[in-house]
């Protein structure tokens, strides 16, 4: 069973939906580079209706986690 508590220099995977603006996605992305490695990167999808202006945008990606944290 694994450890509910990270171990240093070990990686969180996360796969995520994330819905913003065109900037706002970017900036995520930016984010999460620098906080671990992209391992794939959806194109982003013009939303419509009342969330026209906005975009929803798959990511994968692994976190590096460090003790305590």
């Amino acid at each position: 069973m694994p450890s509910a508590k990270p171990r240093a220099n070990s990686t969180l995977g996360l796969e995520i939906w994330a819905v913003g603006s065109f900037e706002e996605l970017t900036g995520l992305r930016a984010q999460l580079a620098g906080a671990g490695r992209l391992l794939e990167v959806g194109q982003p999808h013009v939303l419509v209706g009342p969330d026209a202006g906005r975009y929803r945008q798959y990511l994968r990606v692994h976190v590096r986690t460090s003790e305590g944290s």
